[in-house]
Protein backbone atom coordinates (compact mmCIF):
# COMPACT_ATOMS: atom_id res chain seq x y z
CA UNK A 1 0.00 0.00 0.00
CA UNK A 2 2.98 2.39 0.67
CA UNK A 3 4.12 1.70 -2.28
CA UNK A 4 1.35 2.48 -4.56
CA UNK A 5 1.30 5.71 -2.45
CA UNK A 6 4.38 6.92 -3.48
CA UNK A 7 4.25 5.81 -7.19
CA UNK A 8 1.25 8.38 -7.02
CA UNK A 9 2.71 11.36 -5.03
CA UNK A 10 5.71 10.79 -7.52
CA UNK A 11 3.62 10.87 -10.37
CA UNK A 12 1.39 13.95 -9.34
CA UNK A 13 4.98 15.81 -8.70
CA UNK A 14 6.44 14.95 -12.17
CA UNK A 15 2.94 16.14 -13.61
CA UNK A 16 2.67 19.47 -11.87
CA UNK A 17 6.42 20.11 -12.69
CA UNK A 18 5.46 19.01 -16.59
CA UNK A 19 2.48 21.71 -16.59
CA UNK A 20 5.02 24.65 -15.09
CA UNK A 21 6.85 23.77 -18.10
CA UNK A 22 4.30 24.30 -20.72
CA UNK A 23 4.51 27.08 -23.20
CA UNK A 24 1.50 29.50 -23.34
CA UNK A 25 0.15 29.02 -27.03
CA UNK A 26 0.06 32.56 -28.20
CA UNK A 27 -3.40 33.36 -30.89
CA UNK A 28 -1.80 34.77 -34.11
CA UNK A 29 -3.67 37.99 -33.73
CA UNK A 30 -0.98 38.98 -30.94
CA UNK A 31 2.08 39.27 -33.59
CA UNK A 32 0.13 42.54 -34.90
CA UNK A 33 1.65 43.94 -31.73
CA UNK A 34 4.72 45.02 -33.50
CA UNK A 35 2.74 47.43 -35.50
CA UNK A 36 1.14 48.82 -32.73
CA UNK A 37 3.25 52.19 -32.67
CA UNK A 38 2.46 51.99 -36.38
CA UNK A 39 -0.74 52.69 -37.07
CA UNK A 40 -2.32 54.74 -40.32
CA UNK A 41 -5.70 55.44 -41.66
CA UNK A 42 -4.49 56.05 -45.06
CA UNK A 43 -5.20 53.21 -47.94
CA UNK A 44 -3.33 52.44 -51.15
CA UNK A 45 -5.36 53.82 -54.29
CA UNK A 46 -3.81 52.85 -57.24
CA UNK A 47 -4.90 54.04 -60.88
CA UNK A 48 -3.62 50.91 -62.37
CA UNK A 49 -2.63 47.35 -61.24
CA UNK A 50 -0.04 47.73 -58.28
CA UNK A 51 2.68 45.16 -59.00
CA UNK A 52 3.90 42.88 -55.79
CA UNK A 53 5.67 42.52 -53.68
CA UNK A 54 6.41 45.48 -52.23
CA UNK A 55 9.99 46.35 -51.59
CA UNK A 56 9.49 47.17 -47.55
CA UNK A 57 6.59 44.36 -46.96
CA UNK A 58 9.27 41.78 -45.42
CA UNK A 59 8.00 39.07 -43.68
CA UNK A 60 8.91 38.49 -39.78
CA UNK A 61 9.11 35.48 -38.38
CA UNK A 62 8.30 35.46 -34.69
CA UNK A 63 10.08 32.34 -33.46
CA UNK A 64 13.28 33.08 -34.19
CA UNK A 65 15.22 34.36 -30.96
CA UNK A 66 15.75 37.79 -29.98
CA UNK A 67 19.27 37.89 -29.98
CA UNK A 68 19.28 36.47 -33.35
CA UNK A 69 16.08 37.90 -34.76
CA UNK A 70 17.93 37.33 -38.75
CA UNK A 71 15.78 35.65 -41.31
CA UNK A 72 18.78 34.85 -43.07
CA UNK A 73 19.10 31.56 -40.35
CA UNK A 74 16.22 30.34 -42.38
CA UNK A 75 17.25 31.63 -45.58
CA UNK A 76 18.41 29.05 -48.79
CA UNK A 77 19.16 28.40 -51.99
CA UNK A 78 17.92 24.78 -51.95
CA UNK A 79 14.47 24.14 -53.02
CA UNK A 80 12.08 21.62 -50.95
CA UNK A 81 8.65 20.86 -50.30
CA UNK A 82 5.94 23.47 -49.38
CA UNK A 83 2.72 21.14 -50.02
CA UNK A 84 1.47 21.85 -46.15
CA UNK A 85 1.30 25.61 -46.40
CA UNK A 86 -1.50 27.21 -45.17
CA UNK A 87 -2.67 31.04 -45.57
CA UNK A 88 -4.95 33.00 -42.74
CA UNK A 89 -5.84 36.66 -43.48
CA UNK A 90 -6.55 38.34 -40.00
CA UNK A 91 -9.46 40.92 -41.68
CA UNK A 92 -10.68 41.59 -38.40
CA UNK A 93 -7.09 43.13 -37.43
CA UNK A 94 -5.66 46.11 -39.18
CA UNK A 95 -1.96 47.01 -39.27
CA UNK A 96 0.11 49.10 -41.29
CA UNK A 97 2.93 48.39 -44.15
CA UNK A 98 4.88 50.63 -46.10
CA UNK A 99 4.43 50.26 -50.19
CA UNK A 100 6.81 53.50 -51.13
CA UNK A 101 9.77 51.89 -53.82
CA UNK A 102 13.04 50.96 -52.89
CA UNK A 103 14.46 54.14 -54.64
CA UNK A 104 12.06 56.18 -53.14
CA UNK A 105 13.50 58.42 -49.97
CA UNK A 106 10.51 59.16 -48.29
CA UNK A 107 7.92 56.23 -47.02
CA UNK A 108 4.49 55.44 -47.75
CA UNK A 109 2.60 53.65 -45.31
CA UNK A 110 -1.29 52.33 -45.42
CA UNK A 111 -3.68 50.47 -44.10
CA UNK A 112 -3.28 46.53 -44.07
CA UNK A 113 -4.56 42.82 -43.20
CA UNK A 114 -1.47 40.62 -41.34
CA UNK A 115 -1.58 37.44 -43.40
CA UNK A 116 0.12 34.24 -42.22
CA UNK A 117 1.12 31.54 -43.37
CA UNK A 118 1.67 28.27 -41.40
CA UNK A 119 3.52 25.16 -41.50
CA UNK A 120 0.48 22.61 -41.16
CA UNK A 121 2.65 19.49 -41.15
CA UNK A 122 3.79 18.01 -37.83
CA UNK A 123 7.73 17.16 -38.37
CA UNK A 124 8.53 18.13 -42.03
CA UNK A 125 10.15 21.91 -42.76
CA UNK A 126 8.13 23.77 -45.81
CA UNK A 127 10.28 25.74 -47.95
CA UNK A 128 8.47 29.01 -48.30
CA UNK A 129 9.11 30.91 -52.03
CA UNK A 130 10.36 34.55 -51.17
CA UNK A 131 11.85 37.56 -53.76
CA UNK A 132 13.70 39.97 -51.89
CA UNK A 133 12.61 38.97 -48.16
CA UNK A 134 8.77 39.08 -49.38
CA UNK A 135 6.73 36.50 -50.09
CA UNK A 136 4.49 36.25 -52.99
CA UNK A 137 0.77 37.04 -52.46
CA UNK A 138 -1.91 38.22 -54.47
CA UNK A 139 -5.21 39.45 -54.11
CA UNK A 140 -8.03 37.91 -55.49
CA UNK A 141 -11.38 39.25 -56.34
CA UNK A 142 -14.33 36.53 -56.73
CA UNK A 143 -16.39 37.47 -60.04
CA UNK A 144 -19.66 36.04 -61.31
CA UNK A 145 -18.45 34.48 -64.01
CA UNK A 146 -14.82 34.06 -64.01
CA UNK A 147 -14.96 32.99 -60.72
CA UNK A 148 -11.56 34.04 -58.99
CA UNK A 149 -9.32 36.97 -60.60
CA UNK A 150 -5.75 38.56 -59.66
CA UNK A 151 -5.97 42.13 -58.99
CA UNK A 152 -2.49 42.17 -58.51
CA UNK A 153 0.37 41.27 -60.87
CA UNK A 154 3.49 39.83 -59.36
CA UNK A 155 7.02 40.92 -60.19
CA UNK A 156 8.73 39.79 -63.29
CA UNK A 157 12.08 40.56 -61.64
CA UNK A 158 13.99 36.78 -60.97
CA UNK A 159 17.15 38.43 -59.19
CA UNK A 160 16.16 38.02 -55.42
CA UNK A 161 14.80 35.00 -55.26
CA UNK A 162 15.10 32.62 -52.60
CA UNK A 163 13.47 29.95 -50.19
CA UNK A 164 12.73 30.67 -46.71
CA UNK A 165 12.36 27.54 -43.80
CA UNK A 166 9.15 27.22 -41.48
CA UNK A 167 9.60 24.68 -38.95
CA UNK A 168 6.66 22.10 -38.37
CA UNK A 169 3.71 24.13 -36.48
CA UNK A 170 5.73 27.67 -36.87
CA UNK A 171 4.51 30.34 -38.95
CA UNK A 172 5.59 33.73 -40.67
CA UNK A 173 3.51 36.52 -40.66
CA UNK A 174 3.41 39.66 -42.85
CA UNK A 175 0.80 42.00 -44.60
CA UNK A 176 -1.62 42.52 -47.38
CA UNK A 177 -2.87 46.43 -48.78
CA UNK A 178 -6.09 47.44 -47.85
CA UNK A 179 -7.16 49.77 -50.84
CA UNK A 180 -9.14 52.27 -51.06
CA UNK A 181 -12.82 52.73 -52.50
CA UNK A 182 -16.56 52.67 -51.82
CA UNK A 183 -17.56 49.09 -53.03
CA UNK A 184 -17.17 46.34 -51.24
CA UNK A 185 -15.66 43.36 -52.34
CA UNK A 186 -15.27 39.81 -51.91
CA UNK A 187 -11.14 38.89 -51.56
CA UNK A 188 -8.77 36.50 -50.87
CA UNK A 189 -5.04 35.89 -50.64
CA UNK A 190 -3.41 32.95 -53.44
CA UNK A 191 0.24 32.40 -52.39
CA UNK A 192 3.03 31.43 -55.13
CA UNK A 193 4.76 28.53 -54.61
CA UNK A 194 6.82 26.81 -57.26
CA UNK A 195 4.04 25.66 -59.64
CA UNK A 196 1.68 25.51 -57.10
CA UNK A 197 -0.84 27.88 -55.49
CA UNK A 198 -2.50 28.13 -51.43
CA UNK A 199 -5.48 30.16 -51.12
CA UNK A 200 -6.26 32.24 -48.18
CA UNK A 201 -9.75 32.52 -46.40
CA UNK A 202 -12.43 34.89 -48.11
CA UNK A 203 -13.02 37.96 -46.69
CA UNK A 204 -14.28 41.51 -47.59
CA UNK A 205 -12.75 44.67 -48.21
CA UNK A 206 -13.09 47.74 -49.91
CA UNK A 207 -11.94 48.52 -53.66
CA UNK A 208 -11.82 51.34 -56.06
CA UNK A 209 -14.33 51.49 -58.88
CA UNK A 210 -12.26 50.14 -61.43
CA UNK A 211 -11.58 47.01 -59.33
CA UNK A 212 -15.11 46.72 -58.72
CA UNK A 213 -16.11 46.57 -62.26
CA UNK A 214 -13.94 43.46 -63.14
CA UNK A 215 -17.41 41.43 -61.57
Amino acid sequence: MKVNVYVIAIFLFAFSFGCKKEKVKIPYELYYKMDIDKESKNQISPRSTLVIPFAYNQIYDPFLSAKKNRNSQKSGWKKGKHAQLRVIVLDSVQSKMNVHKRKQNQSNYIMAYPVIIENTAKLNSMQLPLHRGCALIVQQLKTKEKGWIDIENVTKEELGDFYYQIKPKQYIYTKTPIYKGTDSAELRIRLLAGDSNYYSNSYKSSVPNWIKRKE
